[in-house]
């Protein structure tokens, strides 16, 4: 579940389309889609798939802006391929999804998880 701390902060920091840039492989994909889905998180995990499934096409791709440090150049292609017109109604989305929490952001749920799950979140021998 930690995986979601990461998206957490992109969206704090940035938007879905650069965490899939910063955050640019399939299994870190996965265990935040999985992380999301666990922590009973069903719009924010929809949203994040449906982000993932714009910018899936396009992964390889990606892969050029991973060295640079010239966010301008991500921006323009984001702006080209139309990934940032399709993505920002899922980014504005989940911006309204976690406003609800402000302070807290994805958290919230890990909270809702551990009182709702607490045998799940202590390693009792």
């Amino acid at each position: 579940m930690a995986a979601t701390f990461e998206l957490d902060v992109s969206m704090a920091l940035d938007d879905l389309a650069c965490h899939f840039m910063n955050h640019h492989d399939l299994d870190f994909y996965e265990e935040t889609r999985q992380a999301l889905r666990e922590l009973e998180a069903a719009e924010a995990a929809d949203l994040f798939e449906k982000a993932f499934a714009i910018v899936k096409s396009h992964w390889k791709e990606m892969e050029k802006f991973q060295e640079s440090e010239d966010f301008g150049d991500f921006n323009d292609w984001l702006k080209a391929t139309g990934i940032e017109e399709q993505i920002n109604p899922l980014d504005k989305r989940m911006r309204n999804l976690l406003d609800q929490w402000p302070k807290e952001g994805l958290m919230h749920y890990w909270v809702t998880y551990a009182r709702k799950y607490p045998e799940r979140c202590l390693n009792a021998n």
